[in-house]
Order: structure tokens, then sequence, then C-alpha cells
């Protein structure tokens, strides 16, 4: 399927299908700064709210990011983070799924020597471990200087990635550079089999999961809990990370900045971040007044 620009609805009335909302944060959600809008945001929950449909982020970000981002609205909303591995309601996690220790130790193996050239990242419970001397240099695109700051801060830096320092591993990440990135992608594929998806996830950067853990499969936890089927979902999303979820939805929307591939597979457009086309979609399907009128009014 290939995304159409027509009007979102499409003709449709989809008022009585819609139960359930996600969408990717980074390239997505989230502007050109890698801001939320929570004014806004906080407005489409209000109304989300009142017709009984749920609001999923979906990220591969992990949870001490999302908090940072929300605030306070970070209790409204159900976050699927590190792109499926952890769930969290009422900023609670509710379902975690782990690596196996010789998976990490694998993987450690393979990338030993190009820890700090590919700014290898492993995101465990107990926090985000880096070689010392790491230094991440496509942050400064989608993040501002205070999140990059609190970014170093948060990250452990160590003489040495080894196991036994992370308490459950839920991915590992690498910023390898746009050029690089199919490359490095084939190379895990070839080496881990059906152990590991390389996925990108925007900015020249690539996140390692466990096979068949994705936001979909995230999605589907939460579906299957909610008694909800694929007709009655709504999903955004811009980078490969992205593919499983817009696939499994029935509606699904790849923003303008999106990658080919993720267009390729959506069924239908949404303008760019820059443009808050998620919130265009949701605004117009809710029939709100747009944003830009309400701003003008206080």
């Amino acid at each position: 399927m290939g995304t159409d620009s027509l009007h979102p609805m499409k003709g449709k009335r989809l008022d009585c299908m819609i139960k359930l909302i996600a969408t990717d944060m980074d390239g997505t959600l989230l502007d050109e700064r890698g801001e939320v809008d929570l004014p806004r945001l906080e407005r489409l929950l209000d109304h989300l709210d009142q017709k009984g449909i749920r609001f999923v982020i979906a990220t591969g970000n992990e949870i001490h990011r999302m908090r940072q981002l929300l605030g306070p609205l970070v209790k409204r909303v159900t976050l699927v983070v590190a792109n499926g591995a952890r769930i969290f309601e009422n900023d609670q996690m509710v379902l975690g799924k782990f690596w196996d220790r010789e998976l990490v130790e694998a993987v450690l193996a393979y990338f030993k020597g190009r820890e700090i050239s590919d700014q290898l990242v492993v995101s465990a419970v107990n926090g985000g471990f880096v070689k010392e001397g790491t230094v991440f240099t496509e942050v400064e695109k989608f993040m501002q200087p205070d999140v990059i700051e609190a970014l170093y801060k948060r990250m452990k830096f160590v003489p040495e990635l080894t196991a036994d320092q992370f308490d459950q591993v839920l991915k590992m990440s690498l910023v390898v550079g746009l050029d690089r990135l199919d490359q490095v992608s084939q190379e895990v594929q070839q080496a881990f089999g059906d152990q590991l998806m390389a996925v990108s996830s925007g900015f020249g950067s690539m996140d390692l999961l466990q096979a068949g853990i994705h936001k979909a499969w995230g999605l589907a936890q939460l579906m299957e809990k909610w008694q909800l089927d694929a007709s009655q979902v709504m999903a955004f999303g811009d980078s490969g990370n992205d593919i499983e979820m817009l696939e499994m939805a029935a509606h699904s929307y790849a923003v303008a900045n999106a990658e080919e591939a993720v267009k390729a597979v959506a069924t239908h457009s949404a303008p760019s971040h820059q443009e808050g086309g998620v919130y265009q979609v949701i605004e117009e399907y809710l029939g709100l007044t747009p944003w830009e009128q309400v701003k003008g009014k206080k």
C-alpha cells in the first residue's frame, strides 16, 4: 500500500471506529527542536478522554526522556518505550521484555573495538551505558541543548561494556550515519540471523531489537488487554522502527518527512513534524477548532 494525500478521513466516518491512537516521537510528534507542544497535546488528551480514545506514545526512547518531555502529562498517556520492550501506564511499568545474557554477550563481542566509533549504547533497566570517550555526533539535530546535557548526565560512561554491568537489557543502539546505515544493518542481520532486528530510528541512528519485539508487539499487548482490533487503531510514524506498527494499524499515517520505506506501508500521509502533522490529523478527526485559531484567542 502506498500513501495518499487525500483528506485524512478520505470521506469515511471514523468517529465510531477509532479507539486507540498511537504515535512515534522523534521526527513525528516532536517538532524540529525535539520538543512536545504540551498545551496542544493537553487539549487533545482532554477531548480524547471525553470520547474514550486511548493515546499511546510508541518510541525508541526510554522512560527517562519521556518523563522529561511530557512533564505532568506523562501519567495521562500510555507509553511503549524502548521500541516495545517496556510498557508504562500511569507512569508505572506494567510489562517488560529483556535480552538473554547470551545475546548481550554476543552483540558486545561483535562490536568490540567499535563501541566509540559506532556510538554503541546499551539501554538497560538500570540505565544507559556507553564506553568512555563516546561522543554523540547527531543529537544536536533533534535535541535542544538542555536535553543533550541531560542525556550525557544520565549515561554511564564505563571503561568497557560487559554483561555484568546491566540489569535486564532492553535494546542496544548505534549512530552510524545515513551513508553506513544499510551496510551495518545488513551486517547485523547476517551475524545474528533471527535473533535480532536492526531498524533505523532516524538521523543516521539504528536500534538493535530482539526479533519479534518492536512497537507493534507492544501495541498488540495493549490491544489485547483493551479488546481492540486493528480497525480501531490510528498510528503515526516516520522511521524504520515504526513500520510494523503502521502495517498493523488500519489507519496509518506517514508524516511528510518520513523515510520512503515508511511511506510505502502507510495508508495515509500527514503533514511533517515541523508542521505539527500528528496534531493536525487528530484535531481534524475530532472536529476541533484549528490550534492556530485557539492560540490567537488567548
